[in-house]
């Protein structure tokens, strides 16, 4: 079985990217460019493909003791970043629908794949080189293609992917890219990333939290 690892940056019936990585020698090698998928082709994708891991943008674990729909992981990565960048971690309350549906495909994926992990993208290209977060700021921005398709050169240099260039880099491609090369680090190199703390009692759901670890 050939390994490969797939990144779902989630969003609505038309707003959900896919894409997935396979390591090639010392590089890793775009074998799904980013795309848009609906939550269906993404499964019927990884079990044809037999996907190893999947990290997906969306909260993912859930409690009912959090009233205000912020998890202790998501105060933790609050805590760590700077002040003008907290409200990058969004409490589920106010997100209703991507948690929905995050939680939709990970549970019509847990027979399927070995892992399914939450990530952050925007927290993981800030983590990964601090200097950008210029960029990082705006690159979701009306305005932010110049920043995305810098962070799109940055990322795919840090880590080596051998990508050929999308005929327009967009943010959820950017998303997508980012949260595959997670699922990759956490089978391969998993002291590049960062587990964020869940302690609760009646904690449902699939998980882990991991970011990069910051610089």
């Amino acid at each position: 079985m050939q390994q490969s690892y797939m990144g779902i940056d989630v969003g609505g019936e038309s707003g959900t990217w896919m894409c997935v990585l396979k390591p090639n020698g010392d590089t890793l090698t775009v074998v799904e460019s980013p795309r848009v998928a609906s939550l269906e082709e993404i499964v019927q994708y990884a079990e044809r493909y037999q996907v190893t891991a999947v990290a997906i943008d969306s909260q993912l674990t859930w409690t009912i003791s959090d009233e205000r729909g912020f998890r202790p992981s998501d105060l933790e990565l609050r805590d760590i970043l700077p002040k003008q960048c907290r409200n990058w971690v969004a409490s589920q309350n106010s997100l209703m629908a991507v948690p929905v549906r995050g939680r939709q495909l990970a549970e019509y994926l847990s027979p399927i794949v070995g892992t399914i992990i939450e990530t952050h993208p925007r927290v993981c290209l800030y983590f990964a080189d601090i200097s950008h977060l210029a960029s990082v700021m705006l690159y979701k921005s009306r305005n932010g293609a110049t920043h995305t398709e810098k962070l799109w050169r940055f990322w795919i240099k840090r880590f080596h992917i051998d990508a050929k260039t999308p005929i327009a880099i967009t943010h959820d491609a950017l998303d997508s890219i980012v949260c595959a090369t997670v699922a990759y680090l956490y089978h391969h190199l998993p002291e590049q990333l960062k587990r964020l703390s869940y302690v609760a009692e009646d904690k449902r759901g699939r998980g882990p939290f991991v970011v990069i670890e910051p610089n």
